[in-house]
């Protein structure tokens, strides 16, 4: 057995704790933005702008959650009120999370960014205009963290952007085909898809009153009950986060007199990002329309 003396061993053990302490504090830390959200479609928009230097966390990212009927929990309170930037969709669809983001840092209310007003649609998370919106407001905000490069979340907003532009084509060119074309909507989640698509949803009072829980007039019910037995319209839209015997009678009645039934949910499903479920909502709704255009 070979024995070092005791001074050389020291050093030794010195030296190298020298060494990596200097290689550690060589090692660069990167920074990282904390960022809740209520809804993970919006958490999706900041990943992409943020990229590595956000931790994003969605407080609803289950599908078939109603946001409108959640009771919040404390540990919502708690993830909102410790974060960096919190964002909140707004206009009525999720303001019980107003409050828990007060005391972020920073804060993000879609329905001011996107100059909602009431009686507009509050799912402005499928509306390509509030999207694309918050996504500047968004990198904004995070170029001037700490530590954050500005430049890097420029050319990061700079490709989302293109993918947005991408979804706003595949609108257009949908306009382009079927303008005008009449539908029919249980509850109103994919109005502004709709609408950009060329597509006109003709029971729209009844949408708004399911989507407000409240009880359709019966001057409004008969009128998609019309609409939908004369097939007057190209399909029927549902939300499946949204039940009640009322809907399941319609659906019934779409299907006898075989009407497309098109689920458009208002959940972002796990593993897609926004743009992939917008296309996918376009490409289901194309389907369902057909070839036969008007």
């Amino acid at each position: 057995m070979r024995f070092f003396p005791a001074f050389l061993l020291a050093a030794l053990i010195s030296g190298g704790a020298a060494t990596a302490q200097a290689e550690s504090s060589q090692a660069p830390v990167r920074p990282s933005v904390r960022v809740v959200c209520v809804e993970a479609a919006w958490c999706d928009v900041v990943a992409q702008i943020g990229g590595a230097d956000v931790q994003t966390q969605a407080l609803l990212a289950t599908p078939g959650i109603d946001p409108h009927d959640l009771t919040p929990s404390p540990s919502m309170a708690r993830a909102m009120a410790g974060a960096t930037i919190a964002v909140v969709n707004g206009a009525t669809y999720d303001d019980w999370a107003l409050p828990f983001a007060a005391s972020a840092p920073s804060r993000i209310v879609v329905a001011s960014v996107a100059g909602w007003q009431p009686g507009d649609n509050p799912h402005l998370f499928l509306d390509p205009v509030a999207v694309g919106k918050v996504a500047h407001v968004f990198a904004d905000m995070l170029s001037h963290q700490p530590g954050i490069s500005a430049s890097a979340v420029s050319a990061r907003l700079e490709v989302f952007m293109r993918e947005l532009a991408g979804v706003t084509g595949s609108l257009a060119a949908m306009k382009a085909r079927h303008d005008a074309v009449p539908v029919a909507a249980v509850e109103p989640v994919g109005e502004m898809l709709l609408r950009d698509a060329g597509l006109a949803v003709l029971d729209e009072n009844f949408a708004l009153a399911i989507m407000n829980h409240a009880e359709p007039s019966p001057r409004d019910v008969a009128q998609v009950d019309t609409l939908i037995d004369g097939r007057r319209v190209r399909m029927l839209i549902t939300n499946p986060a949204i039940h009640s015997p009322q809907i399941d009678r319609l659906v019934d009645r779409a299907q006898a007199v075989g009407l497309p039934v098109v689920a458009i949910g208002e959940t972002l499903p796990p593993g897609q990002s926004w743009q992939g479920w917008v296309h996918g909502i376009l490409q289901t709704v194309e389907q369902a329309l057909g070839d036969g255009g008007k």
